[in-house]
C-alpha cells in the first residue's frame, strides 16, 4: 500500500470543434465556427494520511506472518519425516526379529525331522514344527513389506525418489534425547511462546487486523487531502484563422471531512474480526499448550517404559539359554525352545518399541516448542538402492 501516498498521472488530449451558436462571455448568444486543441498532463493527490499509514502496517504484519506461517509448515514437514524415520527404524527392527524367528524355526523343523526319523519324538511334533517355520515364513514376508511402505512414506515427505529404498544407519535403536527431562511445563511453554513460528504468525496477524480496525476508523473520520495540477498547451483555429499554442498551468488543493452512518457500522465490523482474531490466538495458545503436555507425558512414560523393557529382554535371553541347557539334558521339548525363542522376541521388539516410541516424543516435544532442527533427526540416513540389511 506503499503506492497508495503517490500522485495519479493522467495524461490527456481534449479536441473541440464548434460550427453554430455558442454562448460568449457576456453570456448571450453568437454565430461562431472555431477549433481548439489541449493537449495536458495531470497529476491528482487523494490521501487520508492515517488510513494509509493503518494499510501500510497491516500489509507488512501480514505479509510477515505468511512467511512465518510457510515456515511452520516446514518444521511440521520435518516433525513428520523425524516420526516416519523413526517407524522406518523400529520397522527394520521387525524384520531382523522376524529372520532371526524364521531361521530358528526353519533349524527347529530340520531337528525334528532326524528325531522324527530316529523315532525320538511324535509326528505331531513334525507337523507342529512345520506348521511354526510357514507361520514365521510369514511373519517376515510381512514385516518386510512393512519396511518398503515405511521407506516410501519417508520418501515422500522428503520428496526421493520411492524407488530408493532408506536404510537407517545404526544397526541398534539408541534412546535420543532431544529436550532436557528438567525443563518443567512452564519453561517450555516460554520456550513454545518464543520460539513457535505458527504462534508468532498468529500474533502477527492479530497485529494486521487491529491496524485493518484503525485503518477502517481513520478512512471514516480521519481528514482526507486532495491536490491536483495540470500542465498543458491551449491552441485553437478561428474562421481560418490559427492561434499558436500556448502554455497553461492549473493548480488546487482541499481538505475534508466525509462521514456517513455507514462508517460506525464498518467500525463495529473491524471490532468483531479484532474480537475472532484474539480468539483465534488464543485458541492457538492452548492448542500449543495440549501438544507441549502431551509430548512432554509421552516423553516421561516411554522413558520410565526402556528400563522394565530391557529387563524383559535379559530375563528372555536367561530363560532361553536355560531352556536350551535342559533340552540338551533331555529334560525338556522342543516345544518349549520355541516358546521361550518367541518370548525373546517379544520383548526385543517390546524394547524397540519403546525406544522408538521415546524417539518420537522427543521429536514432538522439540516441534512443539518449535526448536526442531534436521542434523538431530537424520544423524546416519543414507540411501541405498538394494533391499534392507536384514534380507
Amino acid at each position: 500500500n506503499v503506492q497508495s501516498l503517490l500522485p495519479v498521472i493522467v495524461p490527456s488530449f481534449l479536441f473541440q470543434h464548434v460550427d453554430g451558436v455558442n454562448l460568449n462571455a457576456s453570456g448571450t448568444l453568437a454565430f461562431t465556427n472555431f477549433n481548439s486543441i489541449f493537449p495536458s498532463i495531470s497529476a491528482q493527490w487523494i490521501l487520508n494520511p492515517g488510513k494509509v499509514m493503518y494499510d501500510i502496517v497491516a500489509s507488512r504484519r501480514r505479509l510477515e506472518a505468511a512467511g512465518q506461517q510457510e515456515y511452520a509448515v516446514k518444521l511440521d514437514a520435518l516433525r513428520q519425516a523425524g516420526n516416519q524415520y523413526y517407524e522406518l527404524v523400529l520397522a527394520q527392527a521387525h524384520v531382523s526379529a522376524a529372520r532371526q524367528a524364521a531361521t530358528e524355526a526353519s533349524e527347529a523343523l530340520r531337528l525334528t525331522k532326524i528325531r522324527a526319523q530316529a523315532g525320538t519324538v511324535l509326528a505331531a511334533d513334525e507337523t507342529r514344527a512345520k506348521a511354526v517355520a510357514a507361520g514365521r515364513k510369514q511373519d517376515l514376508l510381512i514385516a518386510i513389506n512393512s519396511f518398503y511402505q515405511a521407506s516410501l512414506a519417508l520418501c515422500s515427505t522428503l520428496q526421493l525418489d520411492p524407488v530408493v529404498t532408506l536404510v537407517p544407519g545404526p544397526e541398534q535403536i539408541s534412546q535420543t534425547t532431544l529436550v532436557t527431562e528438567s525443563l518443567t511445563i512452564e519453561s517450555l511453554l516460554s520456550l513454545a511462546l518464543k520460539f513457535r513460528p505458527d504462534l508468532q504468525s498468529a500474533r502477527t496477524l492479530l497485529s494486521s487486523v487491529d491496524a485493518d480496525k484503525g485503518a477502517v476508523a481513520w478512512g471514516g473520520l480521519g481528514p482526507q487531502l486532495q491536490a491536483s495540477g495540470t500542465i498543458g498547451a491551449l491552441g485553437s483555429e478561428v474562421n481560418g484563422h490559427g492561434f499558436r499554442p500556448h502554455e497553461t498551468e492549473r493548480a488546487a488543493a482541499s481538505a475534508g471531512f466525509s462521514l456517513g452512518l455507514s462508517t460506525f457500522g464498518q467500525i463495529k465490523v473491524a471490532n468483531a474480526n479484532l474480537r475472532s482474531a484474539v480468539l483465534d490466538v488464543e485458541q492457538k495458545m492452548e492448542q500449543v499448550r495440549v501438544q507441549v503436555v502431551s509430548a512432554q507425558q509421552n516423553s516421561q512414560t516411554h522413558a520410565a517404559l526402556i528400563p522394565l523393557a530391557r529387563e524383559q529382554v535379559e530375563s528372555a535371553q536367561e530363560a532361553l539359554r536355560l531352556a536350551e541347557s535342559n533340552l540338551k539334558a533331555g529334560t525338556m521339548l522342543l516345544l518349549d525352545i520355541l516358546q521361550a525363542d518367541d518370548q525373546l522376541n517379544v520383548a526385543r521388539l517390546r524394547y524397540a518399541t519403546a525406544v522408538v516410541r521415546y524417539n518420537q516424543s522427543q521429536v514432538n516435544l522439540l516441534s512443539a516448542i518449535g526448536l526442531i532442527n534436521p542434523e538431530t533427526l537424520f544423524p546416519n540416513m543414507r540411501p541405498a538402492t538394494t533391499q534392507p540389511k536384514d534380507n
